[in-house]
């Protein structure tokens, strides 16, 4: 997976590979702004860290997994005791 952001239009992106892997939502889990067809990723914080990214990721940032492409909307940290190891992105697109 590659994590990209926009960084000077139209065409200059900073870029991540991530290590990581995609869930759909339960239905459960639908609440605005989540709609049916959206998508969890969880990432690893280090590959971040070790690219240069710009943390932490945002909307519009984009996922790049094989053919698919998808928007993040928002992300939230994974903490272990007090290291982030991780985010958990809401994406959508594919």
């Amino acid at each position: 997976m590659t994590l990209r952001r926009l960084v000077s239009p139209p065409d200059t992106f900073v870029t991540a590979a991530v290590t990581g892997f995609s869930a759909d939502y339960a239905p459960d889990d639908l609440a605005p702004p989540l709609v049916q067809g959206d998508r969890r990723i969880e990432i690893l914080h280090a590959d971040l860290v070790a690219a240069g990214f710009p943390w932490p990721p945002r909307e519009p940032d984009e996922v790049l997994d094989g053919a698919e492409s998808f928007t993040v909307l928002f992300a939230a940290p994974v903490w272990e005791g007090t290291e982030r190891i991780g985010w958990t992105l809401a994406v959508r697109g594919g």
